[in-house]
């Protein structure tokens, strides 16, 4: 496993403390905290209270400690088969999760999340090659975790959490998720894998060395494939989001696209389905045409789609 802090607690956090008063205590008079005289009613804090008691070293630990139960993460690693794993361990977890991603997201507590490492400790429930359904659920939850971090495509805070989540050895983790994670758990992963493309690093990640590009449109094409039957709108417009950004690498990335980019998305049954999402049908059909201006065959099956009765109807 990695090699993960020994404390949550780190150095305190740097910022105005203004939004604190009355030695420690929210200004807000409203809620558990009230005033220097009065301790810290803590099993009433809100989340919103402990989110704003993290600003002050003195109760930081506590806050941290109600906030994140880490152990109760910790303890279900000894029961990660299928044979301990149960729906309602998978439950209990998963509601600590759920307050994970509140820590991820919160502008005021992202950064603490991502010094102390917290997204190192849901990487087990990624690793997993399980699909059962307490399984699934953890999957899914920890990637919602992961993807808090990276909403804000603007954020300075996201170029950190790219940069932190890509150290950690995130990227495979999305690949596994995709390939044995359900159709949320799949679209999930990729619009995550998205977002880390998004920023110069994840691109840079993604193309460099060529065989790390390869085995991710390896893994992209085999899920598109799985799906002809019936295919998954969402996924399909988080990979061709993928697909887009890569082809802005004008040599590593477009070129290996041009080779791996699966011809079988040109066919009736994507372009079907992709007709409930018409911006992502036109940003596919705009980077086949970008790809065919170096090589020619899925450009030629493009442009027999693009005149058929399927993109014009």
């Amino acid at each position: 496993m990695l090699n993960l802090p020994d404390s949550l607690y780190p150095d305190p956090i740097q910022g105005d403390n203004s939004v604190m008063s009355n030695g420690g205590a929210p200004a807000n008079n409203n809620g558990p905290c009230d005033g220097a005289s009065k301790a810290i009613d803590w099993p009433s804090a809100s989340v919103e209270d402990l989110v704003v008691l993290l600003r002050e070293p003195e109760h930081r630990e506590k806050a941290i400690s109600s906030l994140t139960q880490i152990k109760e993460v910790l303890s279900i690693y000894k029961s990660l088969t299928p044979e301990k794993l149960t729906m309602k361990d998978s439950s209990k977890v998963c509601d600590v999760l759920v307050l994970f991603e509140c820590l991820a997201t919160h502008p005021q507590t992202k950064m603490q999340f991502l010094n102390v490492q917290i997204h190192c400790y849901l990487y087990p429930f990624l690793e997993t090659e399980e699909t059962s359904k307490p399984f699934q659920y953890l999957r899914l939850m920890s990637l919602g975790v992961i993807g808090g971090l990276l909403k804000e495509v603007g954020d300075p805070s996201t170029k950190v959490a790219v940069h932190c989540l890509l150290e950690s050895g995130l990227f495979p983790l999305c690949l596994k998720s995709i390939e044995y994670g359900n159709e949320l758990s799949q679209s999930t992963a990729s619009w995550i894998m998205s977002r880390i493309m998004m920023q110069e690093q994840g691109l840079q990640y993604c193309c460099e060395p060529a065989n790390r590009l390869c085995a991710i449109m390896k893994v992209f094409n085999d899920v598109i494939e799985k799906m002809q039957d019936e295919p998954s709108t969402t996924v399909l417009k988080n990979i061709i989001q993928c697909y887009v950004i890569l082809s802005d690498d004008p040599s590593r990335g477009c070129l290996l696209l041009r080779s791996f980019i699966p011809p079988i998305l040109t066919t009736a049954p994507y372009i079907e389905a992709l007709r409930a999402r018409p911006i992502t049908l036109k940003n596919l059909q705009d980077l086949f045409q970008k790809l065919s201006m170096g090589c020619g065959p899925n450009a030629e099956a493009v442009g027999d789609v693009a005149g058929s009765s399927h993109l014009d109807r």
